[in-house]
C-alpha cells in the first residue's frame, strides 16, 4: 500500500475505453465502484482501436468520469497502414510494462486489475504483475469454448486455455457468474474467488415515464440471431398488435441486415421497429418507456455462464423483465415475484409470459418495481466497489470501513 494509505488499482487488457459495449461498461463500473470507495483507479489501453476523430472530446482527455485512462500506444484511433499500426501495438506494449513497473516504483501500483478475452493477456498480465510483486486479479465474463461462433484453430486453442487455465495463472479471481465460480471451484480448490454479477450505476437512470405506444423491447447484439428469431417468433403468436416490438442492436452490417430479413418474415413486421447507433441517452428512454424488456435465456454452457450487462439496465428502468430460468436469472428473479420467468426456452411459453404483460399491466407495474429494489441490492456499482476492494485487499477495507458494515453489504 502506498505511503498515502490508498490503494492504487491499474485496469488492464481490454481496448476502447471508455467507448465500447458490455467489456467496457463492466470495466467502466468497476472502476467507479472502487474509485467511490477511496481507490485510485487508472485504467490503460495498449493501442487505440476508434476511427480518427472519432468522440474526440471525450478520447482526447485525461479522463471520463472521473476514471483517469491512458493510451500507451500514444493515440486512441487505430492507423489504417498495416506497418504502422502494428509499430503502435509494439510501442503501447512497451509503455505499458513501463508504465507499470514506474508506477510500481513509485508506490503507485498495488493491484493489476485484468480484463481481457484472450489467454495469452492474462498470462502476459499476470507475468508482469509477478514482476511487480502485485497480485493480478482476473476478471472473468464468459466461458468461451462454449461459444458456437466458427473460430481459427488459434483462436479455438486459446479459448481451451482460457476457460482451463486463465484462473490458475491469476493471483485471484472474480466472476461474473456462479457457473464460472464453480468453474474455478472444481478445478483450482484453493483458488480466491468471488462473484460480481451484472454492475449498473442506477444514478443514470433518471428519466420521467413519458407516454408513450406500448411496446416490448429487446437490446442486444445484432450477432445473436437466433434469440431475436425466437423473440420474432414469440411475439407473433400473441395474436394482436397494439403492443410493438422494439428490437436495439448493435453489430456489423451484415448482422444487422439479417435481423431485418427476419423482421421482413414477421406477420407483424409492421409492429417493429428496429433501432441501431443510438446514443446512451436514448436506449435508456426507451428502456425506461418500455412496457417490457425481454432477455430469453437458453440452457447452454454459454447462457449458464454468463450475465448480460443490460440485465441490471433493465431492472435501473424500473420495467418489468421477461426471462427464461436458466443460469443466474435464477439466483435473483422468481416468476410473478420480481420477473416474469418462462420456465423453458420455449416460444409458447416466452409468448405467454409476453402475453401477461397485455392482460395484466398492475403486475406487470409491480415486478418492475421490485425488478429495481433487487438490482439497488445487488448490481449496483457502489457494491460491488465494496466487494472487489475487499476481495482485494482486506486491510486496506478494514482500514477504511467497518469491517462489519462491509460484510452486510455482501
Amino acid at each position: 500500500m502506498s505511503e498515502d494509505d490508498t490503494m492504487h488499482v491499474v485496469y488492464v487488457g481490454y481496448p476502447g475505453f471508455p467507448l465500447g459495449l458490455a467489456q467496457v461498461e463492466r470495466q467502466k463500473l468497476i472502476a467507479k465502484g472502487l474509485i467511490s470507495r477511496g481507490c485510485q483507479v487508472t485504467v490503460l489501453n495498449r493501442y487505440g482501436i476508434h476511427e480518427k476523430g472519432e468522440a474526440a472530446d471525450v478520447l482526447e482527455q485525461p479522463s471520463f468520469e472521473g476514471i483517469p485512462f491512458v493510451y500507451t500506444s500514444g493515440s486512441p484511433y487505430r492507423e489504417n497502414a498495416f506497418i504502422k499500426r502494428n509499430l503502435f501495438k509494439i510501442k503501447g506494449l512497451v509503455n505499458e510494462v513501463r508504465y507499470l513497473i514506474s508506477s510500481r516504483k513509485n508506490n503507485k501500483l498495488d493491484a493489476i486489475l485484468v480484463t481481457t478475452n484472450t489467454f495469452y493477456d492474462v498470462l502476459f498480465y499476470c507475468l508482469v504483475a509477478k514482476l511487480c510483486k502485485v497480485p493480478a486479479i482476473l476478471d472473468n465474463v464468459e466461458y468461451w469454448t462454449a461459444h458456437p461462433i466458427r473460430k481459427s484453430i488459434f483462436k479455438r486453442l486459446d479459448n481451451y486455455l482460457y476457460d482451463q487455465y486463465a484462473f490458475k495463472v491469476a493471483t485471484k479471481v472474480i466472476c461474473i457468474s456462479s457457473f464460472l465460480v464453480d468453474v474455478v471451484k472444481r478445478n483450482d480448490p484453493l483458488k480466491p474467488v468471488i462473484k460480481i454479477p451484472a454492475i449498473v450505476d442506477f444514478s443514470k437512470f433518471g428519466h420521467a415515464r413519458e407516454a408513450t405506444e406500448p411496446y416490448f423491447l429487446f437490446c442486444g447484439s445484432a450477432a445473436y440471431l437466433e434469440t431475436i428469431n425466437f423473440i420474432l417468433d414469440a411475439y407473433n403468436q400473441l395474436e394482436q398488435t397494439r403492443y410493438k416490438l422494439y428490437l436495439v442492436t448493435s453489430g456489423t452490417d451484415a448482422d444487422e441486415e439479417r435481423v431485418k430479413a427476419s423482421i421482413e418474415h414477421s406477420k407483424y413486421k409492421d409492429g417493429i421497429r428496429f433501432f441501431s447507433r443510438l446514443s446512451y441517452d436514448q436506449l435508456l428512454k426507451l428502456y425506461t418507456n418500455s412496457s417490457a424488456l425481454l432477455i430469453p435465456l437458453r440452457d447452454t454452457k454459454q447462457d449458464r455462464a454468463r450475465f448480460p450487462h443490460k440485465i441490471g439496465e433493465y431492472c435501473a428502468a424500473k420495467q418489468v423483465i421477461i426471462s427464461t430460468g436458466y443460469g443466474e436469472i435464477n439466483h435473483y428473479f422468481t416468476d410473478k415475484q420480481n420477473a416474469l420467468i418462462a420456465n423453458t426456452y420455449s416460444v409458447p411459453e416466452y409468448a405467454e409470459k409476453m402475453h401477461e404483460v397485455i392482460e395484466n399491466p398492475g403486475l406487470a407495474t409491480v415486478l418492475g418495481q421490485r425488478s429495481y429494489q433487487t438490482g439497488q441490492s445487488h448490481f449496483s456499482h457502489e457494491i460491488s466497489g465494496k466487494k472487489i476492494i475487499e476481495f482485494i485487499a482486506p486491510s486496506f477495507a478494514e482500514a477504511k470501513y467497518n469491517y462489519g458494515e462491509l460484510l452486510c453489504d455482501t
